[in-house]
């Protein structure tokens, strides 16, 4: 699949992903992926994060451009990225789905969704913890 999306155009104008997840460590879009321990999933969130994506945040303001750029990520990462976005957009309540992800990681963001800020727009869009 190739993608048509303009190179200069920050990713959050196409997927608008809730800001409640922005401070959330990009190993949280495991939980978009539909195998979730998929080793291609692995390499490309071990890429961005490697690439200072290392945050949601991050890579909702980065262009297509910019990432094609990354190293060891690529058109296909690209791709799987924009779908696990595109996922996680669609399907927001995935924050409670923490028991699929590795201990530290769920610990973490466990503690992120009690931040005052992150809490309130998780209630906003729906969710509560």
């Amino acid at each position: 699949m190739k993608i048509t999306l303009p190179h200069d155009i920050p990713l959050l104008f196409y997927i608008p992903v809730a800001k409640a997840f922005y401070p959330f460590p990009i190993y949280f879009l495991r939980l978009a992926a539909p195998a979730p321990y998929d080793k291609s999933i692995s390499r490309i969130l071990n890429s961005l994060n490697e690439n200072n994506y290392s945050s949601i945040d991050k890579v909702q303001n980065a262009t297509i451009g910019e990432l094609r750029r990354v190293r060891n990520f690529g058109e296909k990462g690209l791709v799987i990225l924009l779908e696990l976005l595109q996922t996680l957009s669609q399907q927001p309540e995935l924050v409670l789905e923490t028991d699929k992800l590795d201990d530290s990681l769920r610990v973490e963001l466990d503690h992120l969704k009690q931040v005052m800020p992150v809490r309130l727009q998780l209630l906003e869009i729906g969710i509560e913890i």
